[in-house]
């Protein structure tokens, strides 16, 4: 019924501890579950608003604003709070109408799983991390106000993806392409090419 599928992802609903051993299972399922997919739409929310639509919008109006102080803030703020209300809505949605991803259904069990999926996902709560940490020094370095939040969320974001997708990257595909070239580069001008290593880092020099 949907009455039980709703239940299953009621924030405050408590696990039952007599079907985990581990710990790290959290005590509100459904909480972990709903704040997880509102906090996905909501850093969409804040990365569109900042890097989309705020550029259109500070170019239809004649450059007249700061960008990033002013325009990018006022666009990404609503943007990521409606994202974050559209996550959890789009959740109760899906558990109304009976749909899940791989049709796992909901229940008790299969969201308790999801949620406990969230939680030991490092990659996950990485990318959250640096996007808390943007939010705090954003908050620190302007003031606490939904835009600024918004924005550092956007910008840990952004770094989030330039270490972990970007660098990585470049160091196994790109990087043994370009490294010959380097080489041959540094020899011809006499310079010992022994300082690079493998990963295309300078190595410590004695």
């Amino acid at each position: 019924m949907a009455e039980d599928r709703v239940a299953s992802i009621y924030p405050l609903r408590r696990v039952d501890r007599s079907k985990y051993s581990d710990p790290d299972m959290p005590e509100y399922p459904g909480f972990i579950f709903l704040n997880h997919l509102g906090w996905r739409t909501a850093h969409v929310g804040a990365v569109l608003g900042c890097a989309v639509v705020a550029p259109i919008t500070w170019l239809r109006a004649g450059r007249k604003d700061t960008l990033i102080r002013t325009v990018m803030p006022r666009v990404a703020g609503p943007l990521m709070a409606f994202g974050y209300v559209a996550g959890v809505a789009g959740g109760y949605a899906l558990a109304v109408a009976d749909k899940s991803p791989k049709n796992n259904g909901w229940s008790n069990d299969t969201v308790d799983d999801r949620a406990y999926r969230v939680v030991k996902n490092e990659a996950l709560q990485t990318s959250n991390n640096f996007a808390a940490a943007g939010m705090v020094g954003s908050a620190v370095a302007s003031s606490v106000s939904l835009g600024s939040l918004a924005l550092g969320a956007s910008a840990g974001t952004a770094a989030w993806l330039f270490a972990y997708a970007a660098v990585p990257t470049f160091r196994t595909k790109h990087w043994p392409t370009i490294k010959p070239t380097i080489v041959d580069a540094m020899t011809s001008a006499g310079i010992d090419p022994s300082s690079l290593t493998t990963g295309g880092t300078p190595a410590k020099k004695k």
